[in-house]
């Protein structure tokens, strides 16, 4: 997935020079991939909370050619949702984000004086961190940037007080496209995921695309599923043209996820049922040899039960003549 994350990152830069920061860099493959598909000349920032991925991050950044001085400067190792080493102020033009998925938080009440939640008015519950991560992303991303947030689907219409959190990203139009990914996309994990895609710029409307079919299973990791090079292209053509496809991609007004109480689940704006074609003639045919067999073998049946000629034989064809 950090190819397409990097590919759909890649089409909305419009600028020589770019800035990327990772909240959750661990190893840093993320950034070094999106530094490979830009054109333009990037900056990467990144921090990580684990010790141990940390070291691995820098090290990974010095074998890639970044100088230990941008390390030094860019990299720090801290909780992102805590902010503690991010300046508030810092912005960046594009963040690719994959979090640990509904990770347990803090979520103390005194969070809500933050500027990062107190315009929204509730947290993120406990047990669930992933739109913290959104939330504390998109207060770092610049006037014309562009965020892509690898969630859990339950993101997507779980209700209580992250209910509340996306209608106030749908009210500031926030979210410009909604792109659900096959089963086992991230890996060892089988749950299904999206990628929220965030401007800080409003869309006239969303664009859902559902490219949960186009997966195929990874042979050594039973669990993953890779996606396929025709839906890898599909996605990144139907996004770049903002295109409508039937069964597969629509672009959704406000108003009518406000109908929806503001629940972004695909099914209820991409139509997926496949009605499938049914062979009246052929299947007609089918019923009738089979009830031909059926006839057959009840015959056979009957016979052998009159050579047996007992009480129990009797009475075994009385009961198959009934049922005829």
């Amino acid at each position: 997935m950090r190819k397409l994350i990097a590919e759909i990152l890649n089409s909305e830069v419009k600028t020589e020079k770019v800035s990327i920061f990772d909240p959750v860099a661990m190893s840093g493959s993320l950034l070094l991939t999106l530094k490979e598909k830009f054109q333009s000349k990037v900056e990467l920032y990144g921090e990580e909370f684990s010790s141990d991925l940390f070291r691995l991050l820098k090290m990974n950044m010095v074998i890639h050619g970044i100088d230990t001085q941008t390390i030094h400067d860019n990299f720090v190792r801290g909780d992102f949702l805590k902010d503690e080493e991010l300046d508030a102020n810092s912005k960046f033009d594009i963040i690719p984000m994959i979090p640990p998925f509904s990770r347990h938080w803090d979520a103390n009440p005194e969070l809500l004086n933050d500027p990062c939640f107190s315009e929204v008015g509730v947290l993120p519950p406990k047990s669930k961190a992933d739109y913290a991560y959104v939330l504390r992303g998109l207060q770092h991303l610049s006037e014309d940037g562009t965020m892509a947030v690898m969630l859990p689907t339950g993101a997507l219409f779980r209700s209580a007080t992250e209910g509340e959190i996306r209608k106030y990203l749908l009210e500031k139009q926030n979210i410009h496209a909604v792109i659900s990914l096959p089963q086992g996309a991230r890996n060892y994990m089988a749950i299904y995921t999206v990628l929220l895609i965030f401007k800080q710029k409003k869309s006239d409307k969303i664009l859902f695309i559902d490219a949960s079919r186009d997966g195929v299973k990874n042979a050594t990791r039973l669990k993953q599923n890779f996606l396929t090079e025709e839906g890898f292209t599909k996605i990144l053509h139907t996004y770049r043209n903002r295109e409508e496809v039937d069964r597969y991609s629509r672009l959704v007004s406000l108003d009518e996820i406000r109908e929806n109480d503001y629940n972004l689940n695909i099914p209820r704006y991409i139509d997926t049922f496949s009605e499938k074609k049914i062979d009246v003639e052929a299947t007609m045919s089918s019923l009738s040899a089979k009830q031909k067999v059926i006839e057959k073998s009840k015959k056979e049946m009957i016979e052998l039960l009159n050579k047996l000629d007992t009480p129990e034989a009797r009475q075994a064809i009385k009961a198959v003549s009934i049922s005829e």
